[in-house]
């Protein structure tokens, strides 16, 4: 009787240390499957991702004004080499950060993307968890290079437009901040504040993931 007391304690306490902590944890969606899976929709709520490959007035502001939740911002390598002073921006806020590579379409080979992959960890100490090309095309050498680095291939539902948007439940919504975009910051604020755009992690898995500012 003590033998299995002692067994159902010792047993509950492994749950507690190794179980539950895993509810704070990013679960990684290659640690799910065994072959690349490129997520394009989620299944609790609404998520923002914003694609930036370019600084337009009011970006740095922009970024500084955002509240929690914060939207997924897939950031550019070149971009990211000459933008320093946003970048610290992000860091600072702790901004969740995705690679955003080239068009896939186009013959965006592997050593593209580990090139704008090593730009991506010098500036951020990391692997982002997230990665898109910029036309959303993957190609499945691609997809391995990208499912070997241990980092989730992600697609998104509907690109953000000047439209009226109608919400999706699930929905990946994806803004495009390039050279070409007269990006209206204030409007998106505002449809952030009304729609209540949750994380992507919580979309997708369906609780929320508490981040903690580095020192």
């Amino acid at each position: 009787m003590i033998r299995k007391l002692l067994l159902t304690l010792v047993l509950s306490v492994l749950v507690l240390i190794f179980v539950y902590p895993q509810r704070d944890t990013i679960i990684s969606v290659f640690s799910m499957t065994e072959e690349p899976l490129v997520i394009s929709k989620g299944n609790y709520g609404q998520s923002l991702i914003v694609e930036i490959s370019f600084t337009h007035e009011g970006l740095p502001e922009w970024l500084q004004s955002l509240k929690q939740p914060y939207p997924l911002l897939m950031l550019d390598a070149d971009w990211i080499n000459r933008s320093p002073k946003v970048i610290e921006i992000i860091k600072e806020r702790n901004i969740p950060t995705g690679l955003l590579g080239g068009k896939g379409a186009e013959n965006y080979t592997i050593e593209a993307f580990n090139k704008d992959l090593a730009i991506y960890q010098k500036h951020f100490e990391n692997k982002p968890l997230w990665f898109m090309t910029s036309d959303y095309e993957f190609g499945a050498d691609l997809q391995q290079a990208v499912f070997k680095e241990e980092i989730n291939l992600l697609s998104p539902t509907i690109i953000l437009t000047n439209e009226k948007y109608k919400k999706i439940n699930g929905a990946l919504v994806s803004w495009r901040l390039n050279e070409q975009s007269k990006p209206k910051f204030k409007d998106v604020t505002k449809l952030i504040e009304k729609q209540k755009f949750i994380s992507i992690e919580e979309n997708i898995f369906g609780y929320t993931i508490k981040t903690k500012k580095t020192p």
